[in-house]
Parts: C-alpha cells; sequence; structure tokens
C-alpha cells in the first residue's frame, strides 16, 4: 500500500486523522495525526461542487469559433459619437449624464473621446438614459479556405523580388 504522507509503498497503513481529513498512513508517519478506528473510504465520482468547478472549467476552456457569432450585437463603432449626440440632443452636460447613470464625468469624458469601451453593464445604462443603441448587429463574414486559390503579395512573394532587383 502507499503512504498518503511521506509516498513510500508498505506493506500496511493505517487510518489516521490529520486537521480533519482521514489518510491512510505507513507507522513511521501515523504519529503526525490521531489513529482513527475507520479505514479512509473513498466515494467513486468526484463530489457535486468539484463536478460543477470541473464543467466550469471545461466550457471555459474550450475553444470559441469568432466566425460563430455572426448576427450577435456588438458594439457599434461609432460609439462615442452617438452617446454624444444623444446627450447634446436631451440637452444636458457631462455631469447631469453621469448623475443620471451614476458614473463619474470623466467616465462620460472618456467614452466620448472613445478613449474607453464601455461594459454590458454601461451599455444598458446609456442606452436607457439616452434612449439609443450603442450595439448594432455584426453582419456574417464569409471565410476563405486555407486550400483557396491566393490573391495578393505573400511574404514570399516580396522576398523573391528584393532578391531580383
Amino acid at each position: 500500500m502507499l503512504c498518503e504522507i511521506c509516498g513510500n509503498d508498505v506493506p500496511r497503513t493505517k487510518a489516521i486523522r490529520v486537521e480533519g481529513t482521514v489518510l491512510n498512513a505507513c507507522p513511521n508517519c501515523a504519529r503526525f495525526g490521531q489513529e482513527t478506528g475507520a479505514p479512509a473510504v473513498r466515494r467513486p465520482g468526484a463530489p457535486p461542487m468539484v463536478a460543477q468547478r470541473l464543467e466550469a472549467r471545461r466550457r471555459r476552456m474550450t475553444e470559441k469559433d469568432l466566425y460563430a457569432q455572426a448576427g450577435e450585437e456588438e458594439l457599434a463603432g461609432d460609439y462615442d459619437v452617438r452617446i454624444r449626440r444623444a446627450r447634446e440632443a436631451l440637452g444636458w452636460k457631462q455631469a447631469d449624464l453621469g448623475a443620471k447613470i451614476n458614473e463619474r464625468v470623466t467616465i462620460i469624458a472618456k467614452l466620448e473621446a472613445a478613449a474607453m469601451v464601455p461594459n454590458e453593464a454601461l451599455i444598458r445604462r446609456l442606452e436607457r438614459a439616452l434612449n439609443i443603441r450603442l450595439r448594432e448587429k455584426v453582419p456574417a463574414v464569409a471565410v476563405k479556405k486555407a486550400g483557396a486559390a491566393r490573391e495578393g503579395v505573400t511574404i514570399g512573394d516580396l522576398l523573391d523580388m528584393d532578391e531580383e532587383g
């Protein structure tokens, strides 16, 4: 059997409790805990919490196809202009808009200067307060397969031109 503390292969182990955990330990390592009457029992399968975390990790680690998301809504490229025009149309100053959506004036100034990209929660608050749309549908993109005929100049073509000239 294998000692779960030192890792040595021993003929027999004892079930001991070390800080609330039951371990199978060799006689030398058994002094680090209190001996229990019942042997350590391993339950098959992972506990529900561990299984949930493993599932969340699997979903997080899977590769995402960027082209499969076509048709979803994405932040408009001119979000800064839309925010400024809507705010000015309502006759509000940046401080007024900041007070309405509970943000600092510097955040509003950065948004209108396109120095900051708003997160989803901020986008929703801006859309609601200004009665505008900051998201738009992303059109589907046609993707060429790797085996398609080449068009244009490649790095290899440039190197060939350099050697010739």
